[in-house]
């Protein structure tokens, strides 16, 4: 018993007890979290889809302000975020592209599948018309909003500084992108080595 008390609080072997349990106890943490997020992710985008086709099929959405209301029960969204509908119009578009492949809605009549077709492209209008560009990141949707502000004034002179600023924000997004790209590459493998070698080097250094 005194032995492994000695063993347990030796300085450098508790650290080294320490970094193994922590490690891989964030590990853990870690990888069930995101679980749980990408679970929540796919149970709300289902219980959205399933809701949307039953209230059009009922005629029980039929407004843009019917749709975000069950939007934003569902996901839980405060009015602001609302404001930026990308992930509406890009669930929409989803449950669109599943409709036409076939993926959903078998046992809907023709002419209501139809009809459900007709309202999302209708609501995916809307809603870049009432908020356009808004699958856009927020600087070139500004840029974008600035342009069209212009455009309307005949201001030609600010459209062409705008496009210069825009053009500007491109070139930064695409090279910040591909160093994103570069660095995801080798960041997982590296994270996994490391995970193993902290594991390895504490155990060694325990023996």
């Amino acid at each position: 018993m005194n032995e492994f008390l000695e063993l347990l609080f030796n300085k450098d072997r508790f650290l080294s007890i320490f970094t193994i349990v922590f490690t891989v106890v964030y590990a853990f943490t870690a990888t069930f979290m995101l679980r749980k997020i990408r679970e929540r992710r796919l149970y709300r985008k289902k219980a959205f889809t399933e809701t949307f086709i039953k209230g059009i099929s009922d005629n029980t959405i039929e407004t843009m302000e019917d749709l975000l209301n069950v939007y934003s029960g569902i996901t839980q969204l405060s009015p602001e975020d609302l404001n930026n509908k990308q992930g509406l119009n890009k669930w929409l578009r989803e449950i669109l592209a599943r409709l036409i492949k076939g993926d959903i809605g078998k046992d809907i009549e023709h002419y209501k599948l139809i009809a459900i077709k007709n309202k999302i492209t209708s609501f995916i209008n809307t809603s870049e018309k009432v908020s356009p560009f808004s699958e856009l990141p927020d600087t070139e949707r500004n840029i974008l909003n600035d342009i069209n502000a212009y455009n309307k004034v005949n201001d030609n002179e600010s459209i062409n500084r705008k496009l210069n600023e825009l053009s500007s924000v491109i070139v930064t997004r695409y090279d910040q992108q591909k160093k994103i790209e570069n660095l995801n590459k080798w960041s997982i493998p590296i994270a996994v080595v490391g995970l193993i070698l902290t594991i390895i080097f504490g155990i060694l250094s325990i023996i």
